[in-house]
């Protein structure tokens, strides 16, 4: 075996879409593995992938405890097995622990400076690390990050890319597919993440719906984050999306973003929509770096973000031309085969 990817998150389907299809061209033999996480799962049979689901997400910090140990267990049974060459993720905790312990060279992916949990358990025995110039070198060098290699664009353009050039089309009726059939502007929000890096922040989205709603006729998608967050959101008159749906098609036919997140909004920015950040921690260097290309900008202020949405609407931008680090990802493989 070649090339073992871990997939421990939704976006990261689209992230290495197109590093797999260029492994599968230059008939390099890979094993992908992801664990039970949210749309995860579904997101992978949208590809086409074929994988193998190993562990799940805990929410507890006990869960997470649990989870981790198993799913380590799990994966060193396979991987030992297959006896790759060199394994790549993103911000994944297990594939680090279980390359390092069977002495597989890692290429990690990081673009989050905050994450300090994740960051403390992976960077010290990884043996090369991929990240936006945008993410700040210094503080994940605090948490035993070493030999880094830069790019200069944040991995959202890979997954923007994997559906504008590459793996999977964009998909033109989804609008249609949520039962949206009217002419009016659609607007897309994301609320706060549950993570151990986002907890006690009052949600103001719901705020800005109301706001939103009583300005202007449009059609409204949210994502909640858990089963709490969705009862608030169906009970305030908008479109809260039943089963798994593509999310970066959505986006590509929406008119704005509103987000608590991070990942949608940045793909959101890059797509040239007018984006409004309202993240209530600091923020990661890669939305600065948006922030600063003129693409995003940030505020929790609802006034402000009606404000800006009245004095934005409509005026979408083009594609920003940024580099996606897929083809560095490619090259750092290869020189470990």
């Amino acid at each position: 075996m070649d090339v073992w990817i871990d997939l421990t998150n939704a976006p990261h389907v689209h992230y290495f879409s197109q590093l797999i299809k260029r492994l599968e061209k230059e008939g390099l033999e890979y094993i992908l593995t992801f664990r039970d996480s949210k749309n995860l799962n579904k997101l992978v049979k949208i590809y086409g992938f074929s994988g193998h689901c190993i562990g799940k997400h805990g929410r507890s910090l006990k869960d997470k405890l649990i989870f981790y140990a198993e799913r380590i267990i799990g994966l060193t049974e396979m991987i030992s097995n297959l006896k790759p060459k060199v394994a790549i993720a993103k911000h994944s905790v297990e594939l680090p622990r279980v390359a390092f312990g069977l002495n597989i060279p890692v290429i990690f992916v990081v673009d989050n400076e905050h994450a300090e949990a994740q960051n403390k358990l992976t960077l010290p025995i990884v043996n090369e690390i991929i990240k936006p110039i945008a993410t700040d070198e210094n503080k994940l060098r605090t948490f035993g990050g070493r030999n880094f290699i830069n790019f200069d664009g944040t991995c959202e353009v890979a997954n923007v890319n994997s559906r504008l050039k590459g793996y999977y089309p964009i998909d033109h009726n989804v609008l249609k597919d949520l039962g949206i059939e009217n002419n009016n502007p659609t607007f897309v929000m994301r609320p706060c993440p549950n993570s151990s890096y986002c907890n006690g922040h009052k949600d103001v989205i719901p705020q800005i719906i109301k706001k939103i709603k009583n300005k202007f006729d449009c059609n409204i998608v949210v994502f909640p984050r858990d089963e709490h967050q969705k009862e608030i959101y169906e009970k305030i008159g908008v479109i809260v999306p039943k089963d798994t749906i593509d999310a970066l098609s959505l986006l590509y036919m929406s008119d704005f973003m509103i987000g608590a997140g991070g990942t949608m909004n940045r793909e959101s920015a890059i797509l040239g929509i007018p984006t409004v950040s309202c993240y209530p921690q600091e923020l990661l260097g890669v939305d600065k770096y948006l922030i600063e290309k003129g693409r995003m900008i940030h505020t929790t202020n609802v006034e402000n973000i009606v404000k800006y949405v009245e004095e934005n609407l409509g005026k979408r931008l083009r594609v920003i031309d940024l580099e996606d680090p897929t083809d560095l990802m490619f090259e750092r493989i290869c020189s470990y085969l």
